[in-house]
């Protein structure tokens, strides 16, 4: 098969998707700007992001913190394992 017929073939698959494509971003459009409609949905949507930064803020505190307690007994049992060298035969 030629590359000419391999793109006679694609052709078509390609347009059939790239309209496909193009109806979703039309109908997803259409939602939005209808649910932009709803009062108070704005506000909703800055309250939402707004408790999201929160809990991203919060969930990267906690993770540092929990890193840092595995980091300090890590060197606990560093020390308590050349302790035990030392006392051990």
């Amino acid at each position: 098969m030629t590359s000419e017929e391999r793109l006679d073939q694609l052709e078509p698959l390609l347009a059939e998707n790239l309209q496909k494509t193009d109806r979703l971003i039309e109908g997803q459009a259409r939602i939005i700007g209808e649910v932009s409609k709803i009062p108070g949905i704005e506000a909703r949507g800055i309250k939402t992001a707004e408790a999201i930064a929160r809990l991203t803020v919060s969930s990267r505190q906690q993770y540092e913190e929990l890193r840092a307690g595995q980091e300090n007994l890590k060197i606990s049992q560093e020390l308590i394992l050349s302790i035990l060298r030392e006392k051990l035969p």
